[in-house]
């Protein structure tokens, strides 16, 4: 079965093959999807932005049942791709720059919203532990899905 991207994507460009498999490896080879075997999710959707082609944007669809559907930004740099944020909320807020944001559909809080735990550094009030998008343990304990190996890099050994 092969699904369709979940987001509404601007301005994006197809990457070429080479970039589509250095991309695949990279999240595969990310540590934050080493828990989970390769056969239990697919690298599927990967675009790149139009204002900087060196962002990309994936998703990790479950093949499995007890998983859950990730959403990946990655960037390249003179080492390869690297996987830089992966998760289910708020992917690629804080890492990646707002045209290639805007390129991918991704949507982030105000640079003016109340940070809760600026005002509560404790972290006790519900909202500042809310973290779906950077402790995916919270939501699975196991850390069995993608989503639980949120925020990271990943180095591919993809040539530049």
């Amino acid at each position: 079965m092969v699904a369709a991207p979940v987001r509404d994507v601007a301005e994006t460009v197809a990457p070429s093959a080479r970039d589509a498999d250095a991309i695949d490896r990279a999240v595969r080879a990310s540590e934050y999807t080493a828990q989970v075997p390769a056969k239990d999710y697919e690298v599927a959707g990967t675009l790149l932005a139009s204002s900087d082609p060196s962002w990309a944007y994936t998703e990790l669809h479950p093949t499995v049942a007890d998983l859950d559907r990730a959403e990946g930004v990655l960037h390249r740099t003179d080492g390869g791709w690297k996987l830089v944020q992966l998760g289910t909320y708020e992917v690629g807020c804080g890492v990646a720059p707002t045209a290639v944001l805007d390129d991918f559909g991704l949507e982030c809080p105000p640079a003016d919203a109340t940070d809760p735990a600026a005002t509560d550094p404790a972290g006790t009030s519900p909202a500042a532990t809310d973290s779906a998008a950077t402790d995916p343990a919270a939501t699975d304990p196991a850390g069995t899905s993608p989503a639980a190996t949120d925020s990271a890099a990943a180095d591919s050994a993809s040539p530049a």
